[in-house]
């Protein structure tokens, strides 16, 4: 799917689609702006012109705008589109919104509030476009359908998934290392379908666990099969392995080595059939600083695969954060919510300690308490908030102080544009309450 940034605007009254077709023409000028006054034929326009983005006017005769909009969503789901209403069609575009159109906007708001709410759509329909053009081309290419679960566009993800088709006929073990929450299960999930899609993929942590518990677990006894037989030629996932014991240690890495293990109480030694993979939040390098097993170390040093954490791919976060918005609608039975603007890039200077689950766990709480049509912010303050501590620590000041009245309504000033005018959230992100920045304001005012 290729880059497209094609907009149709739909409606019947020809002055009117005259009007948006000029000013789009002159203020986004990178996109291409169609028109159309027959709504049977917007369908075949929209495949023909490789539309993107639809303006659409809900009087419409013949077929009217909600019809359109079920027709467009069954027949062409990545063509976002914003419902332009009259002053007493509110409601009517809210149900829309339900239905799955992104936005809505009245004919009467502003050229400035028509322009914003278009551009925000083309942001999501970009990050969209782009994610899908290289799922389809590189993916497909590489053989690599594999990884489509993992929404990235980042190359450092892309080279981990080249890197991971080159091991399918090895039979080394693999060594994903990643910090909490970069995905190295569905990972190690992606890589047993790459290599052996009709086998097991079994899971040990070994947290917690004595060495007479792993070789009960792996190895069996001659009258109990273990995970190591049970799995035959499938692949068995070894998750946090920085909390290894030594003695662990030890039999991993003689299994390792060796290719075979002899079960309890049993003369005869079994050949390792299946493929072994090890996940860590620790690298290799800093294991072996702590002293671990050296013989481990090397046997998963030729196969280790790292993967970045959020904070290096920060590109991903508006494409993540609009599938999870999405997933969480869905699975909490919620209308679609809209996302607050500009979030994406709020949160891009934040480290996310916890990487894409913690991205994930602040959407779907986001959703949770979400009462209109737009996703909650709240949850997403502390993010915010740290970005302006970073903010603040590198603050400039010129040649000329300003006072300490100037400097307090500037800072006024920037929290209301963060938070949209939105006086309880300007609050938060100043650290006082919400009367104490009203006090203010009347004060400047």
């Amino acid at each position: 799917m290729k880059l497209s940034r094609n907009i149709l605007i739909i409606d019947d009254e020809t002055r009117w689609l005259r009007t948006i077709e000029l000013l789009l023409s002159r203020r986004i000028p990178e996109a291409n702006s169609y028109t159309c006054e027959n709504s049977r034929q917007a369908l075949e326009l929209i495949y023909q012109l490789d539309i993107a983005l639809v303006l659409l006017d809900l009087n419409m005769p013949i077929l009217d705008g909600r019809e359109l909009l079920r027709d467009i969503r069954e027949q062409a789901p990545y063509v976002r589109v914003i419902i332009v209403t009259g002053l007493n069609e509110t409601e009517v575009a809210v149900e829309c919104m339900k239905q799955g159109a992104y936005d809505f906007i009245t004919k009467t708001s502003s050229t400035e509030q028509l322009l914003l709410c278009i551009r925000r759509a083309m942001e999501v329909i970009g990050l969209e476009r782009n994610y899908h053009r290289i799922k389809d081309g590189f993916f497909n290419r590489h053989s690599l359908s594999v990884f489509s679960n993992i929404l990235t566009t980042d190359i450092k993800m892309h080279d981990c998934f080249c890197y991971a088709a080159t091991l399918h006929d090895s039979n080394e073990p693999i060594f994903i290392e990643g910090e909490i929450g970069t995905g190295k299960r569905l990972f190690a999930q992606a890589l047993q379908q790459l290599i052996c899609p009709e086998e097991l993929l079994i899971e040990i942590s070994l947290a917690d666990l004595t060495p007479v518990m792993l070789e009960a677990k792996l190895f069996g006894d001659v009258n109990t099969q273990g995970l190591l037989q049970t799995a035959s030629h499938g692949m068995i996932l070894l998750t946090q392995l920085e909390l290894a014991t030594p003695e662990i240690q030890r039999i991993l890495a003689r299994l390792c080595k060796l290719k075979s293990y002899l079960p309890l109480g049993s003369l005869r030694e079994n050949s390792l059939n299946c493929r072994l993979v090890f996940s860590s939040h620790s690298s290799l390098e800093i294991l072996e600083q702590q002293a671990f097993s050296l013989s481990l170390i090397y046997a998963l040093r030729p196969q280790c695969i790292r993967l970045p954490p959020l904070r290096e791919r920060k590109n991903d976060i508006g494409l993540l954060l609009q599938h999870f918005n999405e997933m969480a609608c869905l699975e909490l039975g919620f209308d679609y919510l809209a996302l607050p603007h500009n979030l994406a890039q709020k949160l891009e200077g934040y480290s996310f300690p916890g990487n894409v689950s913690e991205l994930r766990s602040l959407v779907y709480t986001a959703a949770n308490i979400s009462s209109g049509s737009e996703l909650s912010l709240a949850p997403f303050f502390h993010v915010i908030e740290h970005k302006h501590h970073l903010e603040v620590e590198r603050i400039m000041f010129p040649n000329t102080l300003p006072t300490i009245n100037e400097t307090v309504q500037q800072l006024i000033h920037e929290s209301l544009v963060r938070a949209q005018n939105n006086q309880s959230a300007a609050a938060k992100l100043l650290g006082i309450t919400q009367s104490a920045l009203s006090r203010r304001l009347s004060k400047i005012e």
